[in-house]
């Protein structure tokens, strides 16, 4: 009995399995948004997933120096570290605060959607969070109130018939709160109704900013000077005054 045991993927001498499929007809025949939906959910897409996951995809690619995992990658680069160096460093920097509120809305969308109870409703859902004093995860932006991304996500989803429960209760959320969805919640409802688990939430973040990363990183080596560094004026002490060691004996 094997004691490493897959689902995903089978390779042989001269053969690459993915999901049963070969790897050869998959490269000719389907994208890469078709793979990825296949990847995670067992199946091959029966419409139009595969192309609004890579919409999503190329959504996600860039931020520019408005992210922390863009502003790590460069500081890592300018250090002098390899390509795949600088882009860990923007990737694990990825966290609850920055590129996380897509699992952590997706997740509140499936179990809210699929309650034992019946589904949750807007006003019940944004009542708890404020009960609790916490953001509900998926809204508002420091930059954009008419998001073109999530504009342009939502407009396809329900022209290619993949809007469901999901994305009409991130709309009834944003209209309670009385702010818009993010690109994050956007796409945490889009996710949802293709029926992908919240558990694969960062990876429609992780999976295409890491293309960002890569360029980020080589315009950083090959255009900027070394060893990036915060400029003095802009970096401030709030510590004790300058002060003497104690004398020897001294408490």
């Amino acid at each position: 009995m094997p004691f490493w045991k897959t689902s995903l993927s089978a390779v042989e001498p001269n053969k690459i399995l993915i999901r049963g499929y070969r790897v050869q007809d998959l490269m000719e025949r389907c994208s890469f948004g078709d793979v990825i939906y296949l990847t995670f959910k067992g199946e091959l897409p029966a419409g139009n997933e595969g192309r609004i996951i890579e919409m999503i995809a190329v959504s996600s690619t860039d931020h520019s120096f408005l992210a922390p995992s863009i502003d790590a990658t460069r500081f890592a680069a300018s250090g002098g570290v390899p390509l795949q160096a600088a882009v860990a460093a923007g990737v694990i920097s990825l966290g609850d605060h920055h590129g996380g509120a897509i699992e952590q809305c997706a997740k509140l969308l499936q179990e809210s959607v699929a309650s034992s109870g019946g589904a949750r409703s807007a006003p019940e859902i944004v009542s708890d969070f404020r009960t609790r004093h916490q953001r509900v995860p998926g809204f508002g932006h420091p930059w954009h109130d008419r998001d073109p991304r999530t504009l342009t996500l939502v407009a396809k989803a329900k022209e290619w018939n993949l809007a469901g429960p999901h994305l009409e209760l991130i709309e009834s959320i944003a209209a309670e709160l009385r702010l818009p969805p993010n690109i994050d919640g956007v796409i945490s409802g889009i996710i949802s109704d293709l029926g992908i688990s919240w558990q694969y939430g960062r990876a429609f973040f992780i999976i295409p900013r890491v293309v960002g990363l890569a360029a980020h990183a080589v315009e950083e080596t090959t255009r900027e000077r070394p060893f990036r560094a915060i400029d003095i004026k802009d970096v401030g002490y709030d510590g004790p005054p300058e002060r003497d060691l104690p004398e020897s004996g001294d408490a």
